[in-house]
């Protein structure tokens, strides 16, 4: 898996709408990308996320982020170990993600999900 910058589609101009995340070039949805997120990354899209009536609600007991969007039809997002990384699959397989141009320069909102990810792990050292 490969680091990328993804933003669900006509989202892509928000910068904070623009996460890092992790995708296998093999693995796509109906030509959707199917990324997987290291939990700071997921922490930071459920700021913007109730700004459309959902939000990620997480359950540390199962290490699992869920959707709140639509009771009846909650998403699950298992945490799984890949590639020595703890990811989680937010949307793959069910939301309109899409690569953001990799040659444009990082974005504020990429250096703020560095910093909180090297927090993170000093954290867990």
């Amino acid at each position: 898996m490969r680091p990328h910058r993804v933003a669900i589609a006509d989202l892509e101009d928000r910068p904070e709408c623009v996460h890092r995340a992790y995708l296998d070039p093999a693995e796509e949805w109906n030509g959707w990308a199917c990324p997987y997120f290291e939990r700071a990354e997921v922490e930071r899209m459920a700021a913007w996320l109730p700004e459309f009536d959902d939000s990620l609600v997480y359950d540390e007991k199962s290490d699992t982020f869920r959707t709140t969007y639509d009771p009846d039809l909650t998403e699950t997002f298992p945490g799984a170990n890949i590639d020595g990384r703890h990811l989680y699959p937010i949307g793959a397989g069910s939301w309109t993600w899409v690569i953001v141009d990799e040659n444009s320069e990082e974005s504020t909102a990429d250096a703020s999900a560095d910093a909180a990810t090297k927090a993170d792990e000093r954290a867990l050292a």
